[in-house]
């Protein structure tokens, strides 16, 4: 997905537009991913070892010679992280300034042709067009562990 600590300028899997917060069309259920194959469920061990962190996006900017990537600068409350996002078809990076979001923050950093990522920000997509970062509820705030 956008982040990128998985490949440079891919998307991960798509996840429920719900845990944006809803924001589909009123009256229209939210595309979900599709169910995991048989066998390739993830046990709840091996879930516990994803570490999911709220972060607030300090810095966005775009990536000269990326058609797909933002570079973001994220706080995660004890430190601050270099994350290169496949979200810049989606997102003007002057909108991002001061957002909170999720991030994998237990990914090993990945040495990428723009600088090395270091971590996954999260986000929704669906069968048709649109990408939406996730969004912690209010009160929430950067460092706090998702669970």
């Amino acid at each position: 997905m956008p982040g990128s600590g998985a490949a440079p300028e891919s998307r991960a899997a798509p996840v429920s537009a719900a845990a944006h917060g809803g924001t589909g069309p009123p009256g229209k259920a939210p595309a979900t991913a599709p169910a995991a194959a048989p066998g390739s469920a993830l046990s709840i061990d091996e879930f516990r070892k994803v570490d999911l962190r709220v972060v607030r996006i300090l810095e966005a900017e775009t990536v000269a010679g990326a058609d797909k990537l933002l570079k973001l600068t994220l706080d995660l409350g004890t430190e601050q992280r270099t994350v290169f996002a496949g979200i810049k078809s989606a997102y003007d990076p002057s909108t991002l300034k001061g957002r909170l979001t999720v991030m994998v923050a237990n990914l090993a950093p990945r040495k990428m042709k723009f600088g090395v990522s270091e971590g996954m920000v999260l986000a929704a997509s669906g069968e048709g067009p649109g990408l939406y970062l996730l969004a912690p509820d209010s009160g929430a705030t950067p460092g706090m562990k998702i669970t």
